[in-house]
């Protein structure tokens, strides 16, 4: 069986909730998934661990990347790496709002 290319359009799979953060995995397999994250200003991930590494590439807007007790300022274009069992999390403390793919192991 071949596999198809698959190519997703972030403009037209995000969406928002005024109650919390809006959190829908948009890709998976057995070994990895994507997850789209879109946070209005104010909203957050409370800190976090995973096993395996964790990837956040920041497709729109900013905000603030907490890691090891530490914030800074994360923006479009920027891409997190975060190592196995190193906590981190993110606040949308701008006035737009904000969207991540997050990648990560499967069942992380």
């Amino acid at each position: 069986m071949k596999t198809k290319t698959l190519i997703l359009d972030i403009q037209k799979l995000k969406k928002f909730s005024d109650e919390k953060r809006h959190q829908e995995t948009v890709w998976s397999d057995n070994l990895s998934r994507i997850n789209l994250i879109c946070m209005k200003p104010g909203q957050e991930i409370t800190t976090h661990t995973h096993h395996g590494s964790h990837i956040w590439i920041v497709m729109e807007g900013a905000g603030e990347f907490l890691s090891a007790g530490e914030k800074q300022v994360i923006e479009t274009g920027k891409v997190v790496i975060v190592p196995p069992l190193v906590d981190h999390g993110i606040r949308n403390s701008a006035k737009e709002n904000l969207v991540i793919a997050s990648i990560a192991a499967q069942g992380d």
